[in-house]
């Protein structure tokens, strides 16, 4: 048998469909073209067989602008997926906190903020049947929030700020609740916004997939 090309390798995802990735690929549908090192793809591609997810379902992402180093993170439901299958998840519960008009705050279940209010965190308790407490972290979104050079707020960050923080308190509490399911340098693609923030353009999206 020929052997496999070394910038090309196949990837058996968790529902048992093979994909074949290779360098030329992540660029033309991943990364808008922008140009990805061999390193970069390899690690790439490494976090898609260990986890077993397929990029073109927006399962894994590379999110790299212009020549700046790539950010290799994966989508937050399939944290959430690999934890369904543990014995010992037995669930979660998530919201957010807000400061109310009156200067006191609120920790409430749900993702629910008045005109009046100010989104100060999202929060998760992930809960496991072999532990006598939840496992819960709290976000805030001063320090997570996607920002511009200028200092604008991100797409999805400006339009639906208490789904995007809510998000990376579920990712951080299921790594934290599961340490043996998860490597510590797995990230979401929302935790992902705060490490590429002041390298992201001003008015481009370049390099960057959707968020799902």
């Amino acid at each position: 048998m020929a052997e496999e090309p070394k910038n090309k390798f196949a990837i058996t995802t968790r529902s048992g469909e093979t994909i074949t990735l290779s360098k030329a690929v992540v660029q033309s549908y991943l990364t808008d073209n922008v140009q990805v090192t061999d390193a970069e793809f390899t690690q790439f591609f490494q976090l898609c067989k260990t986890y077993q997810v397929n990029p073109f379902l927006r399962e894994a992402y590379i999110v790299k602008y212009g020549t700046q180093p790539a950010t290799i993170v994966l989508d937050y439901k399939v944290l959430q997926q690999i934890a369904d299958r543990h014995k010992a998840y037995k669930g979660m519960r998530h919201g957010i906190i807000v400061s109310k008009p009156d200067g006191t705050s609120e920790e409430r279940h749900g993702e629910y903020l008045l005109p009046n209010e100010t989104l100060l965190a999202g929060w998760c308790e992930v809960f496991r049947a072999d532990r006598d407490e939840p496992t819960k972290v709290v976000a805030m979104f001063n320090e997570f929030k996607g920002t511009k050079k200028d200092g604008t707020i991100n797409g999805n960050w400006a339009s639906k700020p208490c789904f995007m923080i809510v998000k990376v308190a579920k990712a951080q509490a299921l790594r934290e609740a599961f340490p043996n399911l998860f490597d510590s340098n797995v990230y979401s693609i929302e935790e992902a916004d705060a490490i590429t923030s002041s390298n992201a353009p001003t008015n481009a999206n370049v390099g960057k997939t959707s968020v799902s």
